[in-house]
């Protein structure tokens, strides 16, 4: 059930490009190439089927900023202008989501909400032959396969922002489209930490059993015990020891809160959470999120080499090659360095980007 290829068009800096994907996959390229607009076109399929596509748009700016902005080029058509296109194509099914402008309407003062235009899902995705589509949508109407194998017209009106993933009704009514959400719905993504001064990660909080890391890692205490008491702590207490040899990690719990220690050859007391620094929170939340005991069939990274040494590197690498043998992962990363280390382990998919006239392309692929 993993991604096999991935098709974005018209978001931000992508006009249009398709990836192949493999188990381990690492997006570089120089500041400014789009690495982060392809994390994030990834990441909105994930909203559409949490039900948070609007909201997701909504921090791009409004779906007028978060559409390509560059002119029309050679084999471009016009409907596909004021398109942005997400497809995700994996070895049993076939999604794609379509989404345009809305209306202008004076009543309504939401002209920065998106229009989802259309929605497709095939089934054996290689082929999209009208036989294999189980689910097709225009504007706020779609058919769908139903328990039964009939073809029947979705029995409500769609709201127009959303994708239909976020408003399905009665899912055991239609198995496919069902799992098809919630396999959407459990890729995980991990941007940005929260390691500032004051922020939740940094303080006790009540800890309950923790197989996910949060995406902004504040339950990092509850994650690392539920690890330690699951018995998945040889490698983690392996990599990180590697990673900080003068150091040892542990939980300290207090009426119910826990909250991360750090005991330190040399320093006479333990240091709390509060007092690590920013590069250490960071390491120590991508070794939970990697080593998770609940592994997702997607996650994606982006930058994880931010705020750490290079001396934390090999160990970085190895623990993304451990978690690959359970995950497909997507890496978007600024380091060379890495990409290499992460050889050293286990086989990537290396994709490196440039950009050409505003246009994030492949490094190598022919451009017109």
């Amino acid at each position: 059930m993993s991604i096999e290829q991935l098709q974005i068009r018209g978001f931000r800096s992508v006009r249009d490009l398709t990836l192949p994907l493999q188990q381990l996959n690492v997006v570089s390229g120089p500041n400014g190439c789009g690495k982060s607009n392809l994390y994030k076109a990834v990441r909105l399929l994930h909203e559409a089927a949490c039900g948070q596509l609007a909201l997701a748009l909504a921090e791009e700016g409004g779906i007028q900023k978060a559409m390509w902005a560059g002119g029309l080029r050679q084999g471009d058509r016009r409907h596909d202008a004021k398109r942005l296109s997400l497809a995700v194509q994996m070895d049993d099914m076939d999604y794609q989501l379509e989404v345009g402008f809305p209306e202008p309407l004076a009543t309504s003062l939401f002209n920065l909400d998106p229009l989802v235009k259309e929605e497709h899902l095939w089934m054996s995705g290689h082929q999209r032959r009208p036989s294999a589509c189980i689910m097709q949508r225009k504007n706020q109407t779609a058919f769908l396969h139903n328990i039964d194998g009939e073809r029947i017209a979705y029995p409500a009106v769609l709201h127009p922002e959303e994708s239909l993933f976020g408003q399905l009704g009665e899912p055991h009514r239609y198995p496919e489209l069902s799992q098809l959400r919630e396999r959407l719905r459990q890729w995980r993504f991990y941007h940005e930490f929260a390691v500032w001064p004051g922020s939740p990660i940094r303080a006790p909080q009540i800890g309950v059993r923790a197989p996910v890391l949060a995406h902004d890692g504040s339950n990092l205490a509850a994650a690392w015990a539920t690890i330690v008491e699951r018995g998945h702590h040889e490698l983690l207490f392996e990599v990180v020891g590697e990673a900080f040899p003068d150091s040892e990690f542990h939980v300290d719990v207090q009426n119910g809160r826990f909250q991360m220690l750090m005991s330190r050859k040399g320093i006479l007391r333990p240091l709390e959470s509060a007092e690590f620094s920013d590069g250490t929170l960071r390491f120590l939340c991508l070794v939970v999120a990697l080593l998770s005991p609940r592994p997702p069939q997607f996650m994606a990274l982006n930058e994880p080499e931010n705020s750490l040494h290079e001396d934390l590197l090999p160990a970085l690498a190895r623990l993304i090659a451990e978690a690959s043998q359970f995950s497909q992962l997507w890496i978007t990363s600024h380091s060379p360095k890495l990409a290499t280390l992460i050889r050293q382990h286990t086989a990537l998919n290396h994709i490196e980007l440039e950009q050409i006239e505003g246009e994030t392309r492949v490094v190598g692929e022919a451009w017109v």
